[in-house]
């Protein structure tokens, strides 16, 4: 006789089993899911991978190509710079080299397209040319130091309008600043700074005492900041009417920025200025432009206005050339410095990649 305990089911064999089978069932899914899901983690991880390795490889493909065809442009603006130099005595935005900008270079690579600029610096005002020796003028063999009118030059561009200059003070104190960067003595001029003053900084250094080397170097120089020299936005900076380069204290007065051609004279209105340049942009007044009283001709020149002629030339020595390799959305840009000597010869002085 089987007794039965109250409240107590039996589980039969078969029930027993299903609910195993149930369990394992349930246990496989979950790990088969989770498999899965590592699988699809795994694989998206490697896709991204690959892909980023890809666009690292084909933007370093296409940024060595573009740079190829940038170093191409340097070449060309060099060949045509020193043909140029062979055929004319005296340079003007009428010459081959000043029209690179409107060349489209279609069909010259099989790959990309090529943006070509060369800037005559000879055009701007020599920065070092602010403190200068006194030496024999190569044209008359007279003594001659015009450092005096290169600092007038320099202070009527500052009093433009162009640039955010306060009052006659601060581009006074500016003038002084980099006079005394640029001179060899320790000597503060009335506003301007040497050692004892950029010693005294959070980082401190030393002055220059001689010629500014490039024209980043003047940010060091008490009172020029960044968007003075450089602009902000749509205005322009100094930087785009001063050079390092050469220190004759001569301008191209028919490759100058008109600002520059402004300073020299603040008789000079824009109206007046207007009609300058179009007489020097004129093809039929090409011949007249390797004089250097040539300016004199334009209609309407005051005859009280006369820039002293050894601040002026009308042959450049040295040149800025802005070469941009350019596919879909990639650039690859490389300026260089290239200065003609008198034999015709161009020499690159230097070159960087941007």
């Amino acid at each position: 006789m089987r007794c039965r305990v109250s409240g107590v089911s039996e589980v039969r064999p078969e029930e027993q089993k299903k609910t195993l089978w149930r369990d394992e069932q349930g246990m496989a899914l979950l790990v088969t899911i989770m498999t899965v899901s590592l699988l699809v983690a795994v694989t998206i991880q490697y896709h991204k991978t690959t892909w980023q390795q890809f666009l690292v490889s084909n933007n370093y493909r296409v940024g060595n190509q573009l740079k190829v065809i940038a170093d191409s442009g340097v070449n060309i603006a060099l060949a045509l710079l020193q043909s140029d130099g062979e055929k004319n005595q005296s340079d003007s935005l009428l010459d081959g080299w000043a029209a690179l900008g409107q060349e489209k270079f279609e069909g010259s690579f099989s790959f990309g397209t090529l943006q070509l600029k060369v800037v005559d610096l000879s055009g701007r005002l020599q920065i070092n040319s602010l403190v200068q020796k006194t030496g024999d003028n190569p044209d008359t063999g007279e003594e001659s130091n015009t450092e005096g009118e290169v600092r007038q030059v320099f202070q009527n561009m500052l009093l433009s309008g162009v640039f955010a200059i306060e009052d006659e003070t601060e581009a006074r104190s500016i003038a002084d600043a980099l006079i005394d960067w640029i001179d060899e003595d320790d000597e503060e001029s009335d506003l301007g700074a040497e050692s004892s003053f950029y010693q005294s900084l959070d980082k401190p250094y030393s002055c220059r005492n001689g010629p500014v080397r490039y024209i980043e170097e003047l940010l060091l120089i008490k009172g020029i900041s960044p968007e003075l020299l450089f602009g902000s936005g749509e205005q322009k900076g100094l930087a785009d009417y001063l050079t390092v380069y050469g220190d004759d204290s001569k301008v191209n007065i028919s490759t100058a920025p008109l600002l520059v051609i402004q300073s020299f004279d603040s008789l000079i209105g824009d109206d007046l200025l207007e009609t300058f340049d179009e007489y020097r942009r004129n093809q039929e007044n090409e011949e007249n432009l390797g004089t250097l009283g040539w300016y004199k001709e334009v209609d309407g020149w005051p005859g009280d206005i006369v820039i002293n002629q050894d601040l002026l030339t009308t042959s450049s020595s040295y040149f800025q050339i802005i070469a941009t390799g350019e596919f879909d959305t990639f650039s690859r840009s490389v300026v260089a410095i290239a200065e003609r000597t008198s034999e015709s010869e161009v020499n690159l002085l230097g070159k960087k990649t941007e």
